[in-house]
């Protein structure tokens, strides 16, 4: 989310206290940047009509509660069966070969390398579980 979508909302649910419809106006500052603001704007800039505001956030539900429960519960059992299935085509053989050991520290130095590098924000979580998932398989597999 953009930082003039934020201060829009923020201003939103500043107006949310207030039962008419909320006068917005978008302007562009002489530095280019953009504000929102109760006022007309003195350079370039549009007017808004906010309607009655609405958060931005709300919680779940009631009955959404245990719909959501359930798809967690699902996800995991998902997530266990297929950890089980892979230990167990992995266990069949005791050990991996030699050059898939070559192809793990390959994937693990390539991600290690990416972590070090610098990455966005969105990556990290999943550039994290690779390389624990490597040195998962290094360690149990690979001498």
């Amino acid at each position: 989310m953009s930082k003039a979508s934020i201060c829009f909302f923020t201003l939103v649910s500043f107006l949310s206290a207030n039962t008419q419809a909320a006068q917005v106006y978008r302007c562009v500052t002489a530095d280019g940047s953009i504000s929102f603001q109760q006022q007309a704007c003195e350079g370039k800039g549009t007017r808004m009509e906010s309607g009655e505001a609405q958060a931005v956030w709300t919680s779940l539900r009631a009955g959404e509660h245990s719909l959501y429960d359930q798809y967690r519960k699902r996800d995991k059992a998902r997530l266990k069966h297929k950890q089980r299935q892979m230990t167990k085509s992995r266990s069949a053989s005791g050990t991996a070969d030699e050059k898939s050991c070559w192809n793990k520290r390959q994937q693990l130095e390539s991600v290690s390398a990416r972590l070090r590098r610098g990455y966005k924000a969105s990556q990290g979580n999943e550039l994290r579980r690779r390389r624990d998932s490597y040195e998962d398989y290094l360690r149990a597999f690979c001498p």
